[in-house]
Protein backbone atom coordinates (compact mmCIF):
# COMPACT_ATOMS: atom_id res chain seq x y z
CA UNK A 1 0.00 0.00 0.00
CA UNK A 2 1.62 3.44 -1.00
CA UNK A 3 0.51 7.13 0.00
CA UNK A 4 0.33 9.89 -2.04
CA UNK A 5 1.52 13.05 0.70
CA UNK A 6 0.77 16.46 0.23
CA UNK A 7 2.33 19.21 2.40
CA UNK A 8 1.02 22.94 3.31
CA UNK A 9 3.57 25.22 5.27
CA UNK A 10 1.96 27.73 7.68
CA UNK A 11 3.38 31.14 8.58
CA UNK A 12 3.73 31.79 12.47
CA UNK A 13 0.89 33.94 12.02
CA UNK A 14 -1.60 32.00 10.53
CA UNK A 15 -1.10 28.80 12.91
CA UNK A 16 -4.23 30.19 14.61
CA UNK A 17 -6.01 31.16 11.71
CA UNK A 18 -6.42 27.50 10.56
CA UNK A 19 -7.98 24.74 12.10
CA UNK A 20 -7.98 20.70 10.49
CA UNK A 21 -10.13 19.08 12.96
CA UNK A 22 -13.15 18.56 10.05
CA UNK A 23 -10.13 18.98 6.94
CA UNK A 24 -11.17 16.93 4.27
CA UNK A 25 -9.70 16.16 0.68
CA UNK A 26 -11.43 15.62 -2.56
CA UNK A 27 -10.37 14.74 -5.76
CA UNK A 28 -11.59 15.83 -9.45
CA UNK A 29 -15.25 16.15 -10.01
CA UNK A 30 -15.59 16.48 -6.29
CA UNK A 31 -15.34 13.33 -4.74
CA UNK A 32 -14.13 13.05 -1.42
CA UNK A 33 -10.98 11.16 -0.35
CA UNK A 34 -10.70 9.47 2.68
CA UNK A 35 -7.00 10.99 4.47
CA UNK A 36 -5.38 11.61 7.35
CA UNK A 37 -4.74 15.37 8.13
CA UNK A 38 -3.42 16.93 10.88
CA UNK A 39 -0.22 19.14 11.81
CA UNK A 40 3.51 17.89 11.83
CA UNK A 41 5.45 18.17 14.89
CA UNK A 42 5.91 22.02 14.75
CA UNK A 43 2.71 22.67 14.34
CA UNK A 44 3.73 24.71 11.37
CA UNK A 45 3.17 22.06 8.28
CA UNK A 46 -0.20 20.47 7.75
CA UNK A 47 0.42 16.70 6.45
CA UNK A 48 -2.18 15.07 4.39
CA UNK A 49 -1.99 11.41 3.72
CA UNK A 50 -3.98 9.70 0.94
CA UNK A 51 -3.63 6.25 1.52
CA UNK A 52 -3.51 4.51 -2.74
CA UNK A 53 -2.87 0.91 -3.82
CA UNK A 54 0.87 1.15 -5.52
CA UNK A 55 1.21 4.67 -4.68
CA UNK A 56 -0.53 6.49 -7.07
CA UNK A 57 0.05 9.71 -7.86
CA UNK A 58 -3.50 11.43 -8.08
CA UNK A 59 -4.47 15.26 -7.92
CA UNK A 60 -6.60 16.38 -4.76
CA UNK A 61 -7.54 19.65 -3.33
CA UNK A 62 -7.89 19.90 0.52
CA UNK A 63 -10.84 21.66 2.46
CA UNK A 64 -10.17 22.86 5.49
CA UNK A 65 -11.18 26.43 7.99
CA UNK A 66 -9.98 29.83 7.69
CA UNK A 67 -10.21 32.61 9.70
CA UNK A 68 -9.86 35.55 7.84
CA UNK A 69 -10.33 39.36 8.89
CA UNK A 70 -13.72 40.78 6.47
CA UNK A 71 -15.01 37.47 5.84
CA UNK A 72 -15.07 35.39 9.09
CA UNK A 73 -13.91 31.98 9.78
CA UNK A 74 -15.00 30.27 6.71
CA UNK A 75 -14.67 26.62 5.37
CA UNK A 76 -12.37 27.21 2.09
CA UNK A 77 -10.82 24.94 -0.52
CA UNK A 78 -7.19 24.51 -2.21
CA UNK A 79 -6.45 24.42 -6.28
CA UNK A 80 -6.03 20.63 -7.22
CA UNK A 81 -2.69 19.76 -6.72
CA UNK A 82 -0.40 16.43 -7.09
CA UNK A 83 1.52 15.38 -4.39
CA UNK A 84 4.56 16.21 -4.14
CA UNK A 85 7.78 16.12 -1.53
CA UNK A 86 7.94 20.10 -1.43
CA UNK A 87 5.21 21.76 0.42
CA UNK A 88 2.98 23.97 -0.91
CA UNK A 89 1.98 27.60 0.30
CA UNK A 90 -1.79 27.34 2.00
CA UNK A 91 -2.92 30.76 1.32
CA UNK A 92 -1.27 30.95 -2.30
CA UNK A 93 -2.89 27.94 -3.01
CA UNK A 94 -6.46 29.06 -1.21
CA UNK A 95 -6.41 32.15 -3.14
CA UNK A 96 -5.52 30.38 -6.87
CA UNK A 97 -8.92 28.36 -6.24
CA UNK A 98 -10.91 31.29 -5.12
CA UNK A 99 -10.13 32.89 -8.31
CA UNK A 100 -10.93 29.89 -10.02
CA UNK A 101 -14.01 29.36 -8.41
CA UNK A 102 -15.15 33.11 -9.40
CA UNK A 103 -14.15 32.74 -13.27
CA UNK A 104 -16.23 29.47 -13.51
CA UNK A 105 -19.33 30.78 -11.90
CA UNK A 106 -18.58 33.48 -14.04
CA UNK A 107 -18.97 31.61 -17.30
CA UNK A 108 -21.78 29.15 -15.58
CA UNK A 109 -23.98 32.34 -15.15
CA UNK A 110 -22.86 33.93 -18.70
CA UNK A 111 -22.11 37.44 -16.34
CA UNK A 112 -19.12 38.48 -18.47
CA UNK A 113 -21.23 40.97 -20.11
CA UNK A 114 -19.22 44.53 -19.12
CA UNK A 115 -21.76 46.54 -16.71
CA UNK A 116 -23.05 42.88 -14.67
CA UNK A 117 -22.42 43.02 -11.40
CA UNK A 118 -19.75 45.82 -11.40
CA UNK A 119 -18.74 46.00 -7.93
CA UNK A 120 -17.98 42.25 -7.77
CA UNK A 121 -15.55 42.50 -10.79
CA UNK A 122 -13.85 45.78 -9.28
CA UNK A 123 -13.16 43.69 -6.42
CA UNK A 124 -12.09 40.48 -7.81
CA UNK A 125 -9.06 42.69 -10.25
CA UNK A 126 -8.24 43.89 -6.83
CA UNK A 127 -8.09 40.41 -5.32
CA UNK A 128 -5.69 39.58 -8.90
CA UNK A 129 -3.55 42.20 -8.03
CA UNK A 130 -2.62 40.96 -5.11
CA UNK A 131 -2.48 37.67 -5.99
CA UNK A 132 0.12 38.64 -8.92
CA UNK A 133 2.27 40.23 -6.54
CA UNK A 134 1.99 37.28 -3.90
CA UNK A 135 3.99 35.38 -6.79
CA UNK A 136 6.49 37.90 -7.55
CA UNK A 137 7.46 38.72 -3.43
CA UNK A 138 10.78 39.13 -2.58
CA UNK A 139 10.21 36.92 0.39
CA UNK A 140 7.30 34.15 2.24
CA UNK A 141 6.33 36.74 4.66
CA UNK A 142 5.29 40.10 2.38
CA UNK A 143 4.11 36.23 -0.33
CA UNK A 144 1.72 35.23 2.12
CA UNK A 145 0.72 38.68 3.63
CA UNK A 146 -0.49 39.25 -0.21
CA UNK A 147 -2.14 36.03 -0.70
CA UNK A 148 -4.76 36.62 2.36
CA UNK A 149 -5.61 39.89 0.91
CA UNK A 150 -6.19 38.25 -2.16
CA UNK A 151 -8.49 35.40 -0.74
CA UNK A 152 -10.25 38.21 1.30
CA UNK A 153 -10.95 39.94 -2.06
CA UNK A 154 -11.73 36.72 -3.96
CA UNK A 155 -14.50 35.12 -1.15
CA UNK A 156 -15.74 39.14 -0.80
CA UNK A 157 -16.39 39.04 -4.94
CA UNK A 158 -17.84 35.77 -5.05
CA UNK A 159 -20.45 37.00 -2.53
CA UNK A 160 -21.48 39.62 -4.60
CA UNK A 161 -21.37 37.99 -7.37
CA UNK A 162 -23.66 35.69 -6.05
CA UNK A 163 -26.09 38.18 -4.92
CA UNK A 164 -25.73 40.15 -8.33
CA UNK A 165 -26.84 36.86 -9.91
CA UNK A 166 -29.73 35.77 -7.72
CA UNK A 167 -31.05 39.74 -7.96
CA UNK A 168 -31.30 39.45 -11.30
CA UNK A 169 -33.71 36.17 -11.62
CA UNK A 170 -35.51 37.28 -8.60
CA UNK A 171 -36.65 40.28 -11.21
CA UNK A 172 -36.90 37.27 -13.67
CA UNK A 173 -38.91 34.73 -11.47
CA UNK A 174 -41.09 37.27 -9.87
CA UNK A 175 -41.18 39.82 -12.37
CA UNK A 176 -44.94 39.30 -13.50
CA UNK A 177 -46.10 36.77 -11.02
CA UNK A 178 -46.60 36.27 -7.28
CA UNK A 179 -44.37 33.58 -5.10
CA UNK A 180 -46.54 31.12 -4.11
CA UNK A 181 -47.97 30.45 -0.62
CA UNK A 182 -46.25 27.77 -0.20
CA UNK A 183 -42.68 29.59 -0.89
CA UNK A 184 -41.60 29.94 2.92
CA UNK A 185 -42.14 27.68 5.82
CA UNK A 186 -40.37 25.81 8.72
CA UNK A 187 -39.47 22.60 9.95
CA UNK A 188 -40.59 20.90 13.66
CA UNK A 189 -38.88 18.84 15.90
CA UNK A 190 -42.64 17.45 17.32
CA UNK A 191 -41.20 17.48 20.93
CA UNK A 192 -41.62 20.91 20.94
CA UNK A 193 -45.63 21.76 21.18
CA UNK A 194 -47.25 24.22 18.56
CA UNK A 195 -47.17 28.20 19.73
CA UNK A 196 -49.73 29.08 21.48
CA UNK A 197 -49.87 32.68 20.01
CA UNK A 198 -50.62 33.19 16.84
CA UNK A 199 -47.91 36.00 15.78
CA UNK A 200 -48.25 37.91 13.02
CA UNK A 201 -45.04 37.07 11.04
CA UNK A 202 -46.40 33.10 11.26
CA UNK A 203 -48.74 33.85 8.15
CA UNK A 204 -45.82 34.58 5.96
CA UNK A 205 -44.90 30.81 6.45
CA UNK A 206 -47.13 28.62 4.34
CA UNK A 207 -46.02 25.16 5.21
CA UNK A 208 -44.93 23.01 7.45
CA UNK A 209 -42.44 20.36 8.18
CA UNK A 210 -43.20 17.56 10.82
CA UNK A 211 -40.34 15.15 11.71
CA UNK A 212 -41.18 11.53 12.48
CA UNK A 213 -38.14 10.87 14.74
CA UNK A 214 -38.04 7.17 15.16
CA UNK A 215 -36.93 6.60 18.87
CA UNK A 216 -39.72 9.38 19.31
CA UNK A 217 -42.44 7.62 17.92
CA UNK A 218 -41.08 4.36 18.67
CA UNK A 219 -39.14 4.42 21.96
CA UNK A 220 -39.79 0.97 22.42
CA UNK A 221 -40.04 -1.74 20.14
CA UNK A 222 -44.13 -2.63 19.67
CA UNK A 223 -45.15 1.00 21.53
CA UNK A 224 -46.01 3.61 19.10
CA UNK A 225 -46.45 7.10 20.43
CA UNK A 226 -47.64 9.82 18.09
CA UNK A 227 -49.11 12.22 20.66
CA UNK A 228 -46.69 14.99 19.60
CA UNK A 229 -47.51 14.73 15.79
CA UNK A 230 -50.46 14.55 16.26
CA UNK A 231 -50.83 18.52 17.88
CA UNK A 232 -48.64 19.09 15.22
CA UNK A 233 -51.29 17.82 12.53
CA UNK A 234 -53.65 19.45 13.87
CA UNK A 235 -52.61 22.51 14.28
CA UNK A 236 -51.67 22.68 10.91
CA UNK A 237 -55.13 21.75 9.69
CA UNK A 238 -56.52 25.04 11.79
CA UNK A 239 -54.02 26.88 10.39
CA UNK A 240 -54.70 25.28 6.86
CA UNK A 241 -50.98 24.57 6.37
CA UNK A 242 -49.80 21.97 4.31
CA UNK A 243 -48.07 19.08 5.80
CA UNK A 244 -44.68 17.43 4.16
CA UNK A 245 -43.95 14.85 6.64
CA UNK A 246 -41.25 12.42 7.59
CA UNK A 247 -38.41 11.40 7.11
CA UNK A 248 -39.35 7.79 7.47
CA UNK A 249 -36.44 6.57 7.25
CA UNK A 250 -33.67 8.58 9.23
CA UNK A 251 -30.35 6.76 9.78
CA UNK A 252 -28.81 9.54 12.07
CA UNK A 253 -27.08 7.47 14.78
CA UNK A 254 -29.01 10.36 17.18
CA UNK A 255 -32.52 9.10 15.68
CA UNK A 256 -32.18 5.41 15.69
CA UNK A 257 -33.95 4.33 19.25
CA UNK A 258 -31.41 1.68 21.64
CA UNK A 259 -33.50 -1.34 20.89
CA UNK A 260 -32.74 -1.49 16.93
CA UNK A 261 -29.42 -0.69 17.28
CA UNK A 262 -28.39 -4.15 18.02
CA UNK A 263 -29.58 -4.64 13.85
CA UNK A 264 -27.74 -2.58 12.20
CA UNK A 265 -25.25 -4.79 10.28
CA UNK A 266 -28.26 -7.34 9.49
CA UNK A 267 -30.00 -5.54 6.82
CA UNK A 268 -32.41 -7.76 6.65
CA UNK A 269 -33.40 -7.47 9.86
CA UNK A 270 -32.79 -4.01 9.79
CA UNK A 271 -35.14 -3.32 7.63
CA UNK A 272 -38.10 -5.19 8.78
CA UNK A 273 -37.86 -3.08 12.02
CA UNK A 274 -37.79 0.12 9.67
CA UNK A 275 -41.01 -1.20 8.20
CA UNK A 276 -42.80 -1.72 10.82
CA UNK A 277 -41.97 1.80 11.74
CA UNK A 278 -43.04 3.45 8.42
CA UNK A 279 -46.57 1.19 8.20
CA UNK A 280 -47.53 2.54 11.60
CA UNK A 281 -46.68 6.13 10.40
CA UNK A 282 -47.60 5.96 6.97
CA UNK A 283 -51.38 4.56 8.05
CA UNK A 284 -52.26 6.95 10.46
CA UNK A 285 -51.34 10.21 8.46
CA UNK A 286 -52.06 9.32 5.03
CA UNK A 287 -55.39 11.17 4.35
CA UNK A 288 -53.40 14.68 6.27
CA UNK A 289 -49.91 14.77 4.53
CA UNK A 290 -49.31 16.79 1.30
CA UNK A 291 -45.75 15.30 0.73
CA UNK A 292 -44.29 12.55 2.54
CA UNK A 293 -40.25 12.82 3.14
CA UNK A 294 -39.45 9.23 2.48
CA UNK A 295 -35.88 8.94 2.93
CA UNK A 296 -33.75 11.44 4.23
CA UNK A 297 -29.53 10.82 4.28
CA UNK A 298 -29.41 7.45 3.46
CA UNK A 299 -26.74 8.06 1.00
CA UNK A 300 -24.25 9.04 3.70
CA UNK A 301 -23.63 5.93 6.18
CA UNK A 302 -23.22 7.31 9.38
CA UNK A 303 -25.30 4.56 11.21
CA UNK A 304 -25.60 1.11 9.35
CA UNK A 305 -23.34 0.17 7.16
CA UNK A 306 -25.81 0.38 3.37
CA UNK A 307 -24.49 -1.14 -0.01
CA UNK A 308 -25.55 1.62 -2.49
CA UNK A 309 -28.09 -1.09 -3.30
CA UNK A 310 -29.49 -1.12 0.07
CA UNK A 311 -29.29 2.34 -0.22
CA UNK A 312 -31.73 2.78 -3.35
CA UNK A 313 -33.44 -0.60 -1.92
CA UNK A 314 -34.65 1.42 0.86
CA UNK A 315 -35.48 4.39 -0.50
CA UNK A 316 -38.46 2.54 -3.33
CA UNK A 317 -39.66 0.27 -0.39
CA UNK A 318 -40.53 3.68 1.29
CA UNK A 319 -41.96 5.20 -1.75
CA UNK A 320 -43.98 2.05 -2.81
CA UNK A 321 -45.99 2.17 0.63
CA UNK A 322 -46.45 5.54 0.95
CA UNK A 323 -48.15 5.28 -2.55
CA UNK A 324 -50.43 2.16 -1.63
CA UNK A 325 -51.40 4.02 0.92
CA UNK A 326 -53.01 7.40 -1.36
CA UNK A 327 -52.29 6.96 -4.61
CA UNK A 328 -51.71 11.09 -5.33
CA UNK A 329 -49.07 10.56 -2.30
CA UNK A 330 -46.10 13.00 -3.40
CA UNK A 331 -42.71 11.61 -2.82
CA UNK A 332 -39.34 14.13 -1.77
CA UNK A 333 -36.45 12.36 -0.85
CA UNK A 334 -33.89 14.37 1.10
CA UNK A 335 -30.38 15.19 0.67
CA UNK A 336 -28.05 15.92 3.04
CA UNK A 337 -24.44 16.96 3.01
CA UNK A 338 -24.52 19.74 0.07
CA UNK A 339 -20.58 19.57 0.06
CA UNK A 340 -20.02 16.42 0.57
CA UNK A 341 -17.59 16.85 3.77
CA UNK A 342 -18.62 13.30 5.23
CA UNK A 343 -18.59 11.16 2.17
CA UNK A 344 -14.97 10.08 2.66
CA UNK A 345 -15.01 9.53 6.23
CA UNK A 346 -18.20 6.24 6.08
CA UNK A 347 -17.13 3.48 4.24
CA UNK A 348 -19.49 3.15 1.14
CA UNK A 349 -21.04 6.82 1.30
CA UNK A 350 -22.11 8.36 -1.88
CA UNK A 351 -22.65 11.57 -2.84
CA UNK A 352 -26.21 12.81 -2.62
CA UNK A 353 -25.97 13.97 -6.50
CA UNK A 354 -25.31 10.59 -7.82
CA UNK A 355 -27.08 8.21 -5.38
CA UNK A 356 -30.28 10.76 -6.90
CA UNK A 357 -29.00 10.12 -10.31
CA UNK A 358 -29.04 6.06 -9.61
CA UNK A 359 -32.33 6.24 -7.81
CA UNK A 360 -34.04 7.77 -10.82
CA UNK A 361 -32.23 5.68 -13.16
CA UNK A 362 -33.70 2.61 -11.21
CA UNK A 363 -37.54 3.91 -12.01
CA UNK A 364 -37.71 5.02 -8.24
CA UNK A 365 -41.09 6.95 -8.39
CA UNK A 366 -39.70 10.85 -6.42
CA UNK A 367 -41.61 13.77 -6.97
CA UNK A 368 -38.99 16.18 -5.19
CA UNK A 369 -35.80 16.40 -3.71
CA UNK A 370 -34.91 18.15 -0.51
CA UNK A 371 -31.87 19.72 -0.22
CA UNK A 372 -30.67 20.11 3.89
CA UNK A 373 -27.55 22.58 4.75
CA UNK A 374 -26.41 24.53 8.23
CA UNK A 375 -23.85 26.86 8.44
CA UNK A 376 -22.32 28.07 11.18
CA UNK A 377 -22.57 24.76 13.36
CA UNK A 378 -19.82 22.60 15.45
CA UNK A 379 -20.80 19.65 13.10
CA UNK A 380 -18.69 18.16 10.15
CA UNK A 381 -20.69 19.71 7.14
CA UNK A 382 -21.91 22.65 8.65
CA UNK A 383 -19.71 24.67 9.60
CA UNK A 384 -20.12 28.19 8.08
CA UNK A 385 -19.11 29.31 4.20
CA UNK A 386 -19.32 31.81 2.01
CA UNK A 387 -22.51 32.40 -0.06
CA UNK A 388 -21.16 31.95 -3.49
CA UNK A 389 -20.33 28.27 -1.96
CA UNK A 390 -24.04 27.97 -1.05
CA UNK A 391 -25.03 28.69 -4.50
CA UNK A 392 -23.04 26.79 -6.18
CA UNK A 393 -23.35 23.47 -4.26
CA UNK A 394 -27.61 24.56 -4.82
CA UNK A 395 -26.20 24.87 -8.60
CA UNK A 396 -25.37 21.05 -8.29
CA UNK A 397 -28.43 19.71 -6.65
CA UNK A 398 -30.51 22.13 -8.98
CA UNK A 399 -29.25 19.80 -12.07
CA UNK A 400 -31.22 16.96 -11.30
CA UNK A 401 -34.42 16.61 -13.79
CA UNK A 402 -37.30 17.02 -10.59
CA UNK A 403 -38.68 19.94 -8.60
CA UNK A 404 -36.13 21.15 -5.37
CA UNK A 405 -37.27 22.02 -1.79
CA UNK A 406 -34.73 23.47 0.65
CA UNK A 407 -36.37 21.23 3.08
CA UNK A 408 -33.72 22.84 6.02
CA UNK A 409 -31.63 25.92 6.38
CA UNK A 410 -30.53 27.73 9.61
CA UNK A 411 -27.50 29.57 10.91
CA UNK A 412 -27.31 30.10 14.79
CA UNK A 413 -28.08 33.58 16.39
CA UNK A 414 -24.66 32.61 18.69
CA UNK A 415 -21.45 30.91 19.08
CA UNK A 416 -18.84 30.33 21.23
CA UNK A 417 -17.26 27.50 19.36
CA UNK A 418 -14.43 28.51 16.91
CA UNK A 419 -14.81 25.20 14.93
CA UNK A 420 -18.12 26.48 13.84
CA UNK A 421 -16.95 29.01 11.67
CA UNK A 422 -18.70 32.33 11.43
CA UNK A 423 -19.47 35.09 8.35
CA UNK A 424 -18.33 38.17 8.25
CA UNK A 425 -18.18 38.48 11.94
CA UNK A 426 -19.39 36.79 15.17
CA UNK A 427 -23.18 35.34 15.19
CA UNK A 428 -25.41 37.67 16.77
CA UNK A 429 -29.36 37.49 16.50
CA UNK A 430 -28.62 40.32 13.72
CA UNK A 431 -25.77 38.86 11.92
CA UNK A 432 -28.51 34.94 11.62
CA UNK A 433 -31.25 37.20 10.19
CA UNK A 434 -29.30 38.77 7.79
CA UNK A 435 -27.52 35.33 6.63
CA UNK A 436 -31.05 34.02 6.75
CA UNK A 437 -32.76 36.69 3.99
CA UNK A 438 -29.79 36.80 2.43
CA UNK A 439 -29.81 33.19 1.57
CA UNK A 440 -33.63 33.38 1.03
CA UNK A 441 -32.69 35.28 -1.88
CA UNK A 442 -30.30 33.60 -3.03
CA UNK A 443 -32.28 30.31 -3.23
CA UNK A 444 -35.10 31.59 -4.81
CA UNK A 445 -33.45 33.03 -7.24
CA UNK A 446 -32.30 29.84 -9.03
CA UNK A 447 -34.11 29.36 -12.88
CA UNK A 448 -33.33 26.66 -14.65
CA UNK A 449 -35.07 24.45 -17.97
CA UNK A 450 -36.58 21.19 -16.64
CA UNK A 451 -38.34 18.79 -18.30
CA UNK A 452 -41.03 19.79 -20.95
CA UNK A 453 -39.48 23.38 -20.42
CA UNK A 454 -36.19 22.46 -21.89
CA UNK A 455 -36.82 24.22 -24.43
CA UNK A 456 -39.38 26.88 -23.31
CA UNK A 457 -39.20 29.11 -20.57
CA UNK A 458 -37.11 29.03 -17.53
CA UNK A 459 -38.93 27.81 -13.85
CA UNK A 460 -37.81 27.73 -10.53
CA UNK A 461 -35.20 25.13 -9.11
CA UNK A 462 -36.93 25.47 -5.41
CA UNK A 463 -40.64 25.75 -4.95
CA UNK A 464 -39.90 26.33 -1.28
CA UNK A 465 -37.61 27.18 1.38
CA UNK A 466 -38.29 25.78 5.03
CA UNK A 467 -36.27 27.25 8.12
CA UNK A 468 -35.11 24.24 9.70
CA UNK A 469 -35.83 24.93 13.74
CA UNK A 470 -39.51 26.12 14.73
CA UNK A 471 -38.13 26.12 18.19
CA UNK A 472 -35.43 25.17 19.61
CA UNK A 473 -35.48 23.12 23.16
CA UNK A 474 -33.54 24.06 26.23
CA UNK A 475 -29.31 23.39 25.75
CA UNK A 476 -29.94 23.50 21.88
CA UNK A 477 -28.05 25.88 19.52
CA UNK A 478 -29.53 29.56 19.02
CA UNK A 479 -31.31 27.94 15.49
CA UNK A 480 -34.46 28.85 16.41
CA UNK A 481 -37.42 31.60 14.83
CA UNK A 482 -38.53 31.19 18.98
CA UNK A 483 -35.87 30.66 21.68
CA UNK A 484 -36.42 28.21 24.32
CA UNK A 485 -38.52 30.96 25.80
CA UNK A 486 -41.04 30.98 23.00
CA UNK A 487 -39.75 34.36 22.46
CA UNK A 488 -39.17 35.12 18.17
CA UNK A 489 -36.08 35.96 17.17
CA UNK A 490 -35.41 38.72 14.51
CA UNK A 491 -34.98 36.24 11.98
CA UNK A 492 -38.42 35.34 12.33
CA UNK A 493 -39.34 39.37 11.57
CA UNK A 494 -36.83 39.78 8.61
CA UNK A 495 -37.88 36.21 7.15
CA UNK A 496 -41.87 37.56 6.79
CA UNK A 497 -40.46 40.90 5.68
CA UNK A 498 -38.92 39.48 2.81
CA UNK A 499 -41.31 36.99 1.96
CA UNK A 500 -43.88 39.65 1.90
CA UNK A 501 -42.25 41.37 -0.76
CA UNK A 502 -42.47 38.95 -2.91
CA UNK A 503 -46.09 38.20 -2.56
CA UNK A 504 -47.06 40.58 -5.37
CA UNK A 505 -45.22 40.96 -8.49
CA UNK A 506 -41.53 43.22 -8.10
CA UNK A 507 -41.37 43.86 -11.84
CA UNK A 508 -39.03 43.49 -14.66
CA UNK A 509 -36.83 46.22 -14.84
CA UNK A 510 -33.31 44.91 -15.35
CA UNK A 511 -32.06 48.52 -13.60
CA UNK A 512 -34.27 47.99 -10.54
CA UNK A 513 -32.54 47.30 -7.03
CA UNK A 514 -32.68 43.93 -5.69
CA UNK A 515 -36.34 43.57 -4.31
CA UNK A 516 -34.71 41.92 -1.10
CA UNK A 517 -31.86 45.28 -0.75
CA UNK A 518 -34.14 46.47 2.66
CA UNK A 519 -34.11 43.28 4.35
CA UNK A 520 -30.80 41.81 3.81
CA UNK A 521 -26.96 42.22 3.33
CA UNK A 522 -24.35 41.47 0.95
CA UNK A 523 -20.77 41.33 1.39
CA UNK A 524 -18.85 44.21 2.76
CA UNK A 525 -15.67 45.44 1.42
Amino acid sequence: MGSDIFHFDLEPSDVDRVRVEHAYMIARRGWPIEADIGLDDSGRRIVCRIDEPGGLANSAALVLQVELPGIGNLKLRTTLLPPRAEPYDLMLELARERMRHFLHKCEDWQMFAPGIAIEAFARFEQGRARLAEAVLAPDRASEVALAREAVVAAVQAGEMLARNYADGLLHARYGASAASETALGFRVDPRVPPPAEDLPEFREFGVVMIETPWNVVQPEQGRFEFECIDLWIDWARRHQRPVLLGPLVDLRPEAIPEWARSARDDYSSFCRLIWEHQEQVVARYAEHVAIWCVASGVHVNRFAPLTHEQMIDLTRRSAVLVRQARRSAKVLVELVQPFDDQVGQFRDSVRGYEYAVRALDEGVHIDCFGLCFECGLNRNGSEARDLLSFSDAIDGMGRLDRPMMITGFCAPAGSDEPEAGSWIEPWTPERQANWASTMFGIILGKMTHRGDTARGARVGVVESVLWSRFQESEGEPPLGLLDATGAPRRVLAQLAAVRRVIRRPIGRSAGRQSPLANHSEGARK
